[in-house]
């Protein structure tokens, strides 16, 4: 297909920029419409427009913040809530959550004639801030919105994020239900029950969602980021994902990413032996301060809960209540 320069120079500019692209006018707009028709383009939100290979290239997040960045162009009265907040926010959640929708703020309802992938969420007055040189609503608002929307196996880990950040969960509750009255749209039972969980010392989404699924499934409520001695180096105590006391001893969880593992490019096995034996005698040392199971989770064990249950089980680690 024959190159425009000026379809080119909008794409460029809008690569530079890390956003979308836009058509500026019909023509352009036909001119974009047709190399997606090629194949050439990518559409993922109408008159918007990125390469097909720049598109690919980039992680779910970061395609999310392309979408409101070319958006704000369109409509730059527009203040994003929801997920896209969240997103922009940096908040950790899970990509699965994210299916190509828009959220803002509004102050009336969707309707017929709204783009089908864009979601307002109402609210009377939008308690907004400007990140990345976008309008979104505040943190607190944010996670009002989010908590009551995802369930509480998904929206745990924007919550973790959240405090870690430096967000007083009191003034999320707080925010909930003001003057005593629930704000439109917002569950407070939801938002109460994540607010009650939430913790800062989760080190990231997937160790969020681990603890969600062993709180709803009813567990004892696992202390975080335990502290063991180093004998190796002092000055570098271990930490533990999860743990438990127990009559029987400590029960440790760990969540093992899988870059840990990971067989080196030039297949050095002494590299892998090294990571091995590090391993071993990490688990050495926990075991000489009372460690007396070590339960390895994955992110499988997320996807396919009954495995995490199989695994708590079989450490001993009892249902509370």
């Amino acid at each position: 297909m024959r190159r425009h320069p000026r379809i080119e120079g909008l794409l460029d500019e809008a690569q530079r920029d890390e956003r979308c692209a836009t058509g500026r006018s019909d023509a352009d707009r036909k001119a974009l419409n047709r190399r997606v028709a090629a194949g050439e383009l990518i559409n993922p939100y109408p008159n918007l427009y990125m390469r097909v290979a720049s598109w690919n290239d980039l992680t779910v997040m970061r395609r999310a913040m392309h979408v409101a960045k070319g958006l704000a162009l369109l409509h730059p009265r527009w203040t994003f809530a929801g997920l896209t907040a969240a997103t922009v926010h940096g908040f950790d959640h899970s990509t699965s959550l994210h299916d190509g929708t828009v959220a803002i703020a509004s102050s009336r309802a969707s309707r017929p004639g709204d783009c089908g992938k864009l979601k307002r969420i109402r609210m009377e007055d939008v308690p907004s801030v400007v990140v990345a040189g976008l309008s979104v609503t505040d943190p607190v608002r944010t996670l009002l919105d989010c908590g009551s929307a995802f369930a509480f196996e998904e929206a745990l880990a924007i919550f973790d994020s959240a405090v870690r950040q430096g967000i007083r969960i009191d003034d999320v509750l707080a925010a909930a239900c003001p003057r005593g009255r629930a704000l439109p749209g917002v569950d407070v039972a939801r938002i109460a029950m994540l607010c009650d969980h939430a913790d800062g010392l989760s080190d990231n989404g997937g160790e969020s969602a681990l603890r969600a699924l062993m709180i709803s499934n009813g567990f004892l409520k696992p202390q975080l980021q335990r502290r063991f001695e180093n004998p190796d180096n002092p000055l570098g105590p271990y930490r533990a994902d999860f743990s438990w006391d127990l009559r029987s001893g400590i029960v440790v969880g760990e969540y093992d990413g899988m870059a840990k593992y990971a067989i080196p490019q030039n297949g050095d096995r002494c590299a892998i032996q090294t990571v091995v034996h590090a391993e071993r005698r990490r688990e050495d040392h926990l075991r000489a301060q009372g460690v007396a199971a070590i339960v390895r989770f994955e992110f499988e064990d997320i996807l396919r809960p009954g495995r995490l249950v199989r695994k708590l089980v079989d450490a001993g680690v009892p249902r509370s209540g």
